[in-house]
């Protein structure tokens, strides 16, 4: 293979050609994005949301208390990422600070693992600025502040790539036998995902070439998967337990289980919402096109040396077809399963071509577009953060109410629920709730006693679908108001000057302008009933 470098006037500082680990440069500007990302992070941090993370951080504290027996939700038995987060509470405590940060690290690992190792293949510039595209992309933000797989998920995925670029540039057995137990920890994370590894088959047929030192690479898989078949027949007496509730997993996807009847598995969910719906990923599509743009117009010059943007462009096209067209069933058709939070598997490449787009930029025009790039993706980033604080503020009221009224009853939405268990998890030492469901029979509220019904009008329809909603409420319930919710929100006075502008807009449109800005700043109530001791019949 060969190295093909920036055909751009080289600066003193910020060069266009790769420079050396010891070239303090590379160094000052990975430490520069690093802490900017850190900050973009940590005063972004959504938290508690009431899905996934519940599951992960469950599993999590039980392995922490000695217990590591397996469920049948695919969810829990994902230990590449719970043993991480448990070994991380085992050190510091048992926190929800604490128990987020094994996200945290590996997001910020991936920006900066792109940074260092993606100056030698695409030049110091376009690595420099790939990685700001993706430690300030609204997407990586957002999920380095939920205790999600995904981050984690992510940083192997790009580290398998980028430790098996440089085994091939240095012919180093080491960086592919890395490469290998990077692709392990994959396995280990959500097995369902080392289908990734397909597109290495495809490797020497796009470079016609082979090394027979791959198989350092195989060896390292090969330990890392029997480690994983080690530990689950330790766990459970079977070492194929995790591919086969996997495996249970798909065989419901492709059936009739109602639990997929809203997945997405269309070939063109990825490139819609990298180009025609970029709240997650601003320009960062467009910036990728460019950079594909450039490499095919062949503004780069080949050197005698190692490797090319090419295999960039092999990374990025291969996990995007691969993940987006991979059939999993014939008999119906249906393809891989696509979410937002999956998107997060394909950034790094597509960062990196983005940052040749820009560095082919002078100056000039170079700081006006990170402009553009960087202060509407805070804001897209804010935006994110304020959906989680808007949806989640009452069930984390509910919580702190039911925590103020010991002994009594209290009703909540499941987003409450799951708050309380969170609340739990994080925090062992605290005062703790048990929130009764709202799913039942709600004539029989009361009998045992008097107690209070909170209906979070914002969660209303998530959830259970019978859940009680205000129309449904019996005359002799008394309203004791609403509770009284304080989302932290992030930017509020950059909402508050988009609303005050929105209502000058003719029409309609500032109408709807404003109703969008108050959907992100305005929680709908959570009203508050009591219910009389005994009940009251359902009247």
């Amino acid at each position: 293979m060969k190295e093909l470098a920036l055909d751009a006037p080289k600066g003193r500082w910020f060069a266009a050609e790769p420079v050396d680990l010891s070239d303090r440069r590379l160094w000052i500007a990975a430490a520069a994005i690093l802490l900017f990302s850190l900050a973009q992070r940590l005063y972004f941090y959504s938290g508690f949301y009431g899905s996934d993370e519940v599951t992960y951080l469950a599993a999590a504290v039980r392995a922490l208390n000695g217990d590591l027996s397996p469920t049948t939700y695919i969810g829990a038995i994902r230990y590449g990422f719970q043993l991480p987060v448990t070994g991380l509470m085992f050190v510091f405590g048992q926190s929800e600070a604490v128990a987020n940060l094994w996200t945290l690290i590996c997001s910020l690992a991936e920006v900066v693992s792109l940074v260092l190792i993606g100056n030698f293949i695409v030049g110091f510039r376009a690595a420099v600025l790939g990685g700001l595209l993706l430690g300030t992309l609204p997407l990586h933000v957002h999920y380095a502040g939920r205790l999600m797989a995904d981050p984690p998920l992510a940083f192997f995925m790009t580290a398998t790539f980028l430790l098996f670029w440089l085994g091939q540039r240095q012919n180093r057995s080491t960086c592919f036998f890395a490469a290998g137990l990077a692709a392990g920890m994959v396995l280990w994370t959500k097995e369902s995902t080392t289908v990734f590894l397909a597109t290495f088959l495809a490797y020497p047929v796009v470079f016609r070439c082979w090394n027979w030192r791959w198989g350092w690479m195989v060896l390292g898989f090969a330990l890392m998967l029997g480690a994983n078949l080690l530990f689950f027949n330790a766990i459970s007496g079977d070492p194929l337990y995790a591919f086969r509730i996997a495996g249970g997993s798909v065989s419901a996807y492709t059936g009739d289980d109602v639990r997929f009847a809203s997945v997405i598995d269309s070939p063109f969910y990825y490139l819609q919402y990298l180009l025609l719906k970029p709240y997650h990923t601003w320009l960062l599509g467009f910036l990728a096109v460019a950079g594909l743009a450039v490499f095919v117009r062949g503004r780069y010059r080949r050197t005698p040396d190692a490797t090319s943007a090419s295999y960039v462009v092999w990374w990025c096209f291969g996990m995007l077809i691969l993940f987006s067209a991979l059939p999993v069933s014939f008999a119906p058709i249906k393809l891989i399963t696509k979410q937002v939070n999956y998107m997060l598997m394909l950034m790094a490449p597509l960062a990196l071509l983005g940052g040749v787009a820009l560095a082919g930029l002078q100056r000039r025009t170079l700081v006006p577009a990170l402009g553009l790039i960087v202060v509407p993706a805070a804001i897209l980033s804010a935006m994110e953060k304020n959906v989680v604080e808007i949806f989640t503020a009452n069930s984390q009221a509910t919580v702190g109410f039911a925590k103020a009224h010991p002994g009594v009853t209290v009703h909540g939405a499941i987003g409450a629920q799951r708050a309380a268990v969170f609340d739990a998890l994080v925090d062992p030492r605290g005062e703790h709730v048990r929130l009764a469901d709202m799913n039942g029979p709600i004539e029989a509220v009361g009998r045992e006693g008097g107690a209070y019904v909170v209906v979070d009008t914002e969660t209303a329809a998530w959830g259970y679908k019978k859940a009680w909603r205000p129309e449904s409420i019996p005359r002799c319930w008394v309203s004791d108001g609403v509770l009284d919710a304080r989302p932290d929100l992030a930017l509020p006075a950059v909402f508050a000057g988009f609303r005050r502008v929105a209502q000058w807009m003719p029409g309609s449109l500032g109408g709807k302008v404003v109703q969008h800005i108050d959907a992100l700043t305005v929680q709908k109530p959570a009203l508050l009933f009591r219910v009389p001791a005994g009940g009251c019949g359902g009247q």
